[in-house]
């Protein structure tokens, strides 16, 4: 989501606009927090931001309006308020003639196509946020060892890193 509204951010910009480029310089951060985690001086900052008519604004709409989505308990109330955000985001990029909002749709489609892994969330309650911080160790472990002569040794500091093995002292 973050990286479709700063796609939208940019787009809006470089299609410009009576002032849009004024509101939206230095603004990025603003779109990624949640309003929760907005600083004093960030707040400020998107108050002074034309809110009504920025499509930007619009998208971080969306994507706190998806957040509130995964705080429903029920699997089926969050299929159901799924289908609805993803109409809701669709709806509104075929609003506008140009193809800013495209990356919001691009989104809701992604969980249209995936909306039987999407709805196990709520089912299961289990995400992949593990093996995506094992991923980041793997990959950084990968960096590391380009330096080594085969791929036994990365394979041997995988072990190592993933299996939290440790060697003895001597």
């Amino acid at each position: 989501m973050n990286k479709a509204i700063d796609k939208v951010r940019r787009g809006e910009i470089r299609k410009g606009g009576k002032g849009v480029w004024e509101q939206l310089k230095q603004s990025c951060w603003l779109w990624r927090k949640n309003p929760e985690n907005l600083t004093e001086k960030e707040n400020k900052r998107l108050d002074q931001i034309d809110q009504e008519s920025l499509l930007t604004a619009k998208a971080y709409q969306m994507k706190l309006e998806l957040q509130k989505i995964y705080l429903v308990k029920d699997a089926r109330e969050a299929a159901r308020r799924l289908r609805i955000w993803r109409w809701w985001v669709e709806r509104t990029a075929r609003k506008y003639s140009h193809s800013i909002l495209n990356p919001m749709v691009t989104v809701a489609q992604t969980i249209k196509r995936n909306i039987k892994g999407v709805v196990a969330h709520w089912k299961s309650g289990l995400t992949n946020a593990y093996m995506e911080g094992l991923n980041s160790v793997f990959q950084a472990t990968k960096r590391k060892a380009r330096r080594y002569r085969s791929s036994v040794y990365l394979i041997t500091m995988l072990y190592f890193i993933a299996g939290k093995l440790h060697l003895p002292a001597r």
